[in-house]
Protein backbone atom coordinates (compact mmCIF):
# COMPACT_ATOMS: atom_id res chain seq x y z
CA UNK A 1 0.00 0.00 0.00
CA UNK A 2 1.73 3.46 -0.76
CA UNK A 3 1.18 5.91 1.72
CA UNK A 4 0.16 9.44 0.58
CA UNK A 5 2.82 12.21 0.85
CA UNK A 6 0.46 14.10 3.26
CA UNK A 7 0.22 10.95 5.57
CA UNK A 8 4.06 10.74 5.43
CA UNK A 9 4.41 14.21 6.69
CA UNK A 10 2.07 14.06 9.41
CA UNK A 11 3.76 10.76 10.30
CA UNK A 12 7.03 12.64 10.24
CA UNK A 13 5.78 15.42 12.43
CA UNK A 14 5.07 13.19 15.22
CA UNK A 15 8.88 11.87 14.82
CA UNK A 16 8.08 8.31 12.86
CA UNK A 17 11.97 7.97 11.93
CA UNK A 18 10.64 4.83 9.39
CA UNK A 19 8.42 7.54 7.45
CA UNK A 20 11.08 9.95 7.24
CA UNK A 21 13.30 7.54 5.32
CA UNK A 22 10.12 6.99 3.14
CA UNK A 23 9.64 10.51 2.54
CA UNK A 24 13.66 11.07 1.97
CA UNK A 25 13.89 8.35 -0.25
CA UNK A 26 10.88 9.65 -2.81
CA UNK A 27 12.35 13.18 -3.29
CA UNK A 28 16.05 13.21 -2.01
CA UNK A 29 17.02 12.50 -6.24
CA UNK A 30 14.68 15.30 -7.04
CA UNK A 31 15.79 17.47 -4.63
CA UNK A 32 19.69 17.11 -4.94
CA UNK A 33 19.58 17.36 -8.91
CA UNK A 34 18.00 21.15 -8.03
CA UNK A 35 20.60 22.22 -5.92
CA UNK A 36 23.48 20.33 -8.00
CA UNK A 37 21.76 22.57 -10.74
CA UNK A 38 21.73 25.58 -8.62
CA UNK A 39 25.11 25.64 -6.62
CA UNK A 40 26.78 23.56 -9.52
CA UNK A 41 29.05 21.83 -6.50
CA UNK A 42 28.89 18.18 -5.38
CA UNK A 43 29.86 19.21 -1.77
CA UNK A 44 27.57 22.15 -0.98
CA UNK A 45 24.49 20.42 -2.94
CA UNK A 46 25.20 16.99 -0.26
CA UNK A 47 25.57 19.56 2.87
CA UNK A 48 22.35 21.61 1.24
CA UNK A 49 20.20 18.31 0.97
CA UNK A 50 21.61 17.37 4.28
CA UNK A 51 20.16 20.87 5.65
CA UNK A 52 16.90 20.69 3.76
CA UNK A 53 15.80 17.19 5.06
CA UNK A 54 17.01 18.58 8.51
CA UNK A 55 14.64 21.32 8.11
CA UNK A 56 11.57 19.00 7.06
CA UNK A 57 12.18 16.70 9.81
CA UNK A 58 12.00 19.70 12.72
CA UNK A 59 9.26 21.56 10.63
CA UNK A 60 6.85 19.07 9.47
CA UNK A 61 4.22 19.98 11.17
CA UNK A 62 3.97 23.75 9.48
CA UNK A 63 3.47 21.23 5.81
CA UNK A 64 -0.20 22.35 4.71
CA UNK A 65 -1.25 20.35 1.72
CA UNK A 66 -3.60 23.20 1.04
CA UNK A 67 -0.70 25.69 -0.02
CA UNK A 68 1.46 23.23 -1.87
CA UNK A 69 2.42 19.58 -2.48
CA UNK A 70 4.55 18.32 -0.61
CA UNK A 71 7.33 18.16 -3.46
CA UNK A 72 7.09 21.89 -4.05
CA UNK A 73 7.11 22.43 -0.29
CA UNK A 74 10.55 20.17 0.09
CA UNK A 75 11.97 21.85 -3.21
CA UNK A 76 10.95 25.09 -2.22
CA UNK A 77 12.95 24.42 1.28
CA UNK A 78 15.81 23.23 -0.75
CA UNK A 79 16.30 26.28 -2.98
CA UNK A 80 15.73 29.01 0.03
CA UNK A 81 18.72 26.72 1.54
CA UNK A 82 20.47 26.92 -1.63
CA UNK A 83 20.35 30.74 -2.22
CA UNK A 84 21.63 31.35 1.59
CA UNK A 85 24.47 28.97 0.35
CA UNK A 86 24.67 30.87 -2.46
CA UNK A 87 25.09 34.47 -0.36
CA UNK A 88 27.38 32.90 1.90
CA UNK A 89 29.95 32.04 -1.05
CA UNK A 90 29.35 35.57 -2.24
CA UNK A 91 30.07 37.14 0.77
CA UNK A 92 33.46 34.90 1.20
CA UNK A 93 34.55 35.69 -2.32
CA UNK A 94 33.68 39.27 -1.42
CA UNK A 95 35.44 39.69 1.91
CA UNK A 96 38.86 38.06 0.25
CA UNK A 97 38.44 40.87 -3.48
CA UNK A 98 39.92 43.96 -2.85
CA UNK A 99 37.73 46.60 -3.14
CA UNK A 100 37.41 48.29 -6.69
CA UNK A 101 37.87 52.22 -6.86
CA UNK A 102 34.93 53.59 -7.11
CA UNK A 103 35.26 55.61 -10.48
CA UNK A 104 35.65 52.62 -12.42
CA UNK A 105 32.13 51.41 -13.60
CA UNK A 106 29.57 53.00 -11.32
CA UNK A 107 26.62 52.36 -14.11
CA UNK A 108 26.69 49.02 -14.15
CA UNK A 109 25.38 48.18 -11.03
CA UNK A 110 22.50 50.88 -11.69
CA UNK A 111 22.20 49.44 -15.19
CA UNK A 112 21.64 45.83 -13.65
CA UNK A 113 18.80 46.61 -11.26
CA UNK A 114 17.01 48.75 -13.86
CA UNK A 115 17.12 45.66 -16.29
CA UNK A 116 15.46 43.67 -13.58
CA UNK A 117 13.40 46.34 -12.69
CA UNK A 118 11.78 46.29 -16.21
CA UNK A 119 11.73 42.25 -16.85
CA UNK A 120 9.79 42.69 -13.36
CA UNK A 121 6.82 45.37 -14.42
CA UNK A 122 7.44 43.21 -17.70
CA UNK A 123 6.34 39.84 -16.36
CA UNK A 124 3.67 41.39 -14.32
CA UNK A 125 1.66 42.40 -17.12
CA UNK A 126 1.69 39.11 -18.90
CA UNK A 127 -1.34 37.07 -18.18
CA UNK A 128 -1.27 34.70 -15.55
CA UNK A 129 -1.16 31.61 -17.71
CA UNK A 130 2.03 32.30 -18.87
CA UNK A 131 3.40 34.29 -15.83
CA UNK A 132 2.80 31.53 -13.56
CA UNK A 133 5.18 28.82 -15.66
CA UNK A 134 7.99 31.67 -15.87
CA UNK A 135 8.27 32.05 -11.81
CA UNK A 136 8.01 28.48 -11.56
CA UNK A 137 10.99 28.13 -13.74
CA UNK A 138 12.86 30.93 -13.33
CA UNK A 139 12.42 32.13 -9.73
CA UNK A 140 11.36 29.00 -8.16
CA UNK A 141 14.21 26.75 -10.14
CA UNK A 142 11.34 23.95 -11.03
CA UNK A 143 11.46 21.97 -14.60
CA UNK A 144 9.17 21.99 -16.95
CA UNK A 145 8.04 18.37 -16.20
CA UNK A 146 7.79 19.52 -12.35
CA UNK A 147 6.02 22.70 -13.46
CA UNK A 148 3.20 20.44 -15.75
CA UNK A 149 2.69 18.52 -12.52
CA UNK A 150 2.32 21.48 -10.22
CA UNK A 151 -0.09 23.21 -12.28
CA UNK A 152 -1.59 19.57 -13.33
CA UNK A 153 -1.62 20.48 -17.41
CA UNK A 154 0.41 19.10 -20.03
CA UNK A 155 4.20 19.37 -20.40
CA UNK A 156 3.65 20.95 -24.04
CA UNK A 157 1.12 23.50 -22.72
CA UNK A 158 3.92 24.55 -20.07
CA UNK A 159 6.33 25.11 -22.72
CA UNK A 160 4.01 26.21 -25.06
CA UNK A 161 2.99 29.30 -22.16
CA UNK A 162 6.55 29.91 -21.58
CA UNK A 163 7.65 30.48 -25.10
CA UNK A 164 4.60 32.69 -25.83
CA UNK A 165 5.53 34.61 -22.49
CA UNK A 166 8.69 35.05 -23.68
CA UNK A 167 7.79 36.13 -26.93
CA UNK A 168 5.49 39.00 -25.31
CA UNK A 169 8.15 39.77 -22.78
CA UNK A 170 10.52 40.29 -25.15
CA UNK A 171 8.34 42.67 -27.39
CA UNK A 172 7.77 44.59 -24.34
CA UNK A 173 11.23 44.99 -23.29
CA UNK A 174 12.31 45.86 -27.00
CA UNK A 175 9.67 48.34 -27.46
CA UNK A 176 10.17 49.93 -23.66
CA UNK A 177 13.78 49.95 -24.43
CA UNK A 178 13.39 51.88 -27.68
CA UNK A 179 10.70 54.75 -25.81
Amino acid sequence: MVISDCEILHRVADRDRPAFADFYDRYASRVFGLLLHLLRNRTDAEDVLQEAFWQVWRQADRFDSRRASAESWVLMIARSRAVDRLRKRRETVTDTVPEVPSDSKPDINLSRQDDAAQVISALGVLPPDQQEPIRLAFFDGLTHEQIARHLNIPLGTVKTRIRLGFLRLKERLTTGISK
